[in-house]
């Protein structure tokens, strides 16, 4: 027998006022799945970490403008990649500036109330609200007793087949803990799980390869 891990990860709770009333209506934390859909619009990101950046850095391609809102600044002498972001010209940075609210009506998102630094509270017009806050935990609570080998940053380890530690257990998905948290790549660890899996039913334990480059 085998078993598959695809518990997922879990997301965090919502931080700002109507996050969750606008989520899927013009409130996303995926840039690369949502992107496409602001062609040529108005779009925030709030958030200073490297996946706010690089989901910043990705909307640029698309929106006519992205507003960074940052509530506190990364190192731009130090980060080349925040540093990279402010030269792009559709890039506006609302530096030390809070998001208070996400505002809509009832066919999406309108805009974001935001306070800068010493200054009065306004509402910034956008279609698209893009929030990296925290980002997302795996979900391992169930796996106790220490059987199933961990890593450091909270996922379940596996190898070049999915394997876990343990033999016959396999984890796919968002339970790894990967940087790149897409349904294809969940979908791409299936795959290699169902073949690993097939392999282990069958008592093979080695692969033979079509061809070997010398």
């Amino acid at each position: 027998r085998a078993l598959v891990i695809a518990t997922g990860a879990m997301g965090r709770p919502p931080t700002f006022k109507n996050e969750d009333v606008y989520l899927g209506k013009g409130v996303s934390y995926c840039a690369t799945c949502d992107g496409a859909f602001y062609r040529d619009s108005e779009v925030a990101v709030f958030g200073n970490n490297m996946e706010a950046i690089e989901e910043a850095a990705f909307l640029t391609k698309f929106a006519k403008t992205v507003h960074w809102i940052t509530s506190q600044d990364p190192k731009f002498e130090t980060d080349e990649h925040a540093a990279d972001l402010l030269a792009t010209p559709n890039v506006k940075h609302w530096s030390q500036t809070r998001m208070l609210s996400v505002e809509g009506d009832g066919e999406g998102v309108t805009g974001v109330k935001i306070r800068r630094k010493g200054a009065e509270e306004e509402t910034l017009e956008v279609e698209g609200v893009f929030i990296y806050v925290a980002g997302s935990k795996p979900i391992t609570d169930f796996l106790t007793g220490g059987q199933v080998t961990m890593q450091d940053d909270g996922g379940v380890a596996v190898d070049d087949e999915m394997c876990t530690n343990v033999p016959g257990v396999f984890a796919i998905g968002d339970i790894r803990n990967t940087p790149f948290k897409q349904v294809v790549v969940a979908a791409s660890d299936g795959c290699i799980a169902a073949m690993a899996i097939d392999r282990y039913l069958k008592g093979r334990k080695t692969v033979r390869v079509d061809w070997i480059h010398q």
